[in-house]
């Protein structure tokens, strides 16, 4: 049995010469595939994918007396994925703001552990509930004129900005992570438990400008 080119030479005599170039060829194209693989698979890389597939606004009211502030109750569902083919993708961390005219009313943690490995070609689905009573929030003059003119409507605009660090496997760099996910979302009622038509968000990720990223 032939384990190396010096014995797969012998194999073929008497094209010995032939056999010998066809069996080092095979090593070099052999060697050559690894490499494309390595870079492909891990030189280039591919930052993770967020989609809002489900929301729910049960409520949202804006008080301008003695300060102006917001209470809500929101709950989404946050689909992460991670599309490089074989690369996993470590979070060190993973935040959620919610801002409404561009101020933000509220943050929320995605991923709780510290270390969060999502690994390559998966989904991870999170899903948010979170509310709070009388936030402080710089809306000013132009924002609650936005609010009274969304509450005549029963729809609003609330945006969720993610951010957070990423280090993908092999590499070194903790990547900082930006993403916008702007949300129209339908008030619903606390008694039917919140359930409106939503419409499944892409969110936007941000081209990172950190090498490697």
């Amino acid at each position: 049995m032939c384990d190396d080119c010096e014995c797969c030479c012998a194999c073929f005599a008497p094209y010995q010469r032939f056999a010998c170039g066809f069996c080092i060829g095979l090593a070099i194209i052999a060697a050559v595939a690894v490499i494309v693989v390595l870079v492909l698979g891990y030189g280039h890389v591919a930052q993770p994918r967020f989609e809002v597939d489900d929301a729910s606004l049960t409520r949202f009211t804006v008080a301008t007396s003695p300060a102006t502030t917001i209470s809500y109750n929101l709950t989404l569902t946050l689909a992460v994925r991670n599309p490089n083919w074989a690369m996993g993708a470590t979070f060190r961390s993973l935040e959620a703001d919610y801002r409404f005219e561009d101020q933000c009313f509220d943050r929320v943690d995605v991923v709780a552990s510290p270390t969060y490995v999502l690994p390559a070609r998966k989904t991870a689905v999170f899903r948010l509930a979170s509310g709070a009573d009388a936030v402080n929030v710089m809306l000013g003059s132009a924002g609650v004129r936005a609010f009274r003119r969304q509450s005549a409507k029963g729809v609003f605009d609330v945006e969720v900005k993610l951010s957070g660090q990423v280090k993908y496997q092999l590499h070194s760099t903790w990547c900082r992570l930006e993403a916008k996910c702007p949300l129209n979302l339908q008030l619903g009622s606390p008694d039917s438990g919140g359930a409106v038509v939503f419409q499944k968000t892409t969110c936007e990720v941000l081209r990172s400008s950190q090498k490697g990223c």
